[in-house]
């Protein structure tokens, strides 16, 4: 990163933490900041018509992680943003987001390639819930990343692979036999 764009981060991006298990974007509400965790686990979730909580991702550090289009479009998010274990954030504010794209060199370039990125891997997942087995699917989350096993609940894990805890309880017995 050239001087001019860690200048506008210095500048821009807060740090903070926040304690596990804290709710910290609301569905329905228009999201204020972008993300960066720097540790611990973050989990995005809808909430469907019957209350049930469905787990879209599961986050962890280096990565950005916010309510993209509602964020960008200023609109309510169709997500919640909830931390899973104790985490270390930096974020910046969707109005200094604007500042640092204008007055940074390579901000804009990163972020254009960070959207490709949550597009690319939104297609993969869709596709790997229409064409792999529930137990496929968790192997390959083990396979790439198991620290999500040894850090998240397995009622989050069960959510994100389209599958009841029970189903996942089932695999995981079936397969440390």
């Amino acid at each position: 990163m050239n001087e001019v764009d860690k200048e506008l981060c210095y500048q821009y991006f807060e740090y903070f933490e926040l304690p596990k298990n804290t709710l910290y974007e609301r569905q329905g509400e228009i999201p204020q900041y972008q993300n960066y965790i720097l540790s611990g686990f973050m989990r995005k979730f809808s909430t469907d018509i019957n209350g049930d909580e469905i787990t879209l991702e599961i986050n962890s550090e280096p990565r950005f992680v916010a309510s993209y289009m509602s964020l960008m479009e200023r609109k309510p998010a169709t997500e919640s943003l909830q931390t899973i274990t104790d985490c270390k954030i930096l974020r910046i504010r969707r109005d200094d987001m604007d500042i640092v794209f204008e007055k940074g060199i390579s901000v804009k370039q990163y972020t254009i390639q960070l959207f490709q990125n949550i597009i690319e891997e939104k297609n993969k997942k869709t596709i790997e819930l229409a064409t792999l087995t529930a137990e496929e699917r968790y192997l390959k989350l083990l396979k790439e990343t198991p620290q999500l096993v040894q850090n998240v609940p397995i009622q989050h894990i069960a959510s994100l692979l389209g599958m009841k805890p029970e189903s996942l309880s089932r695999i995981r017995k079936r397969l440390n036999k």
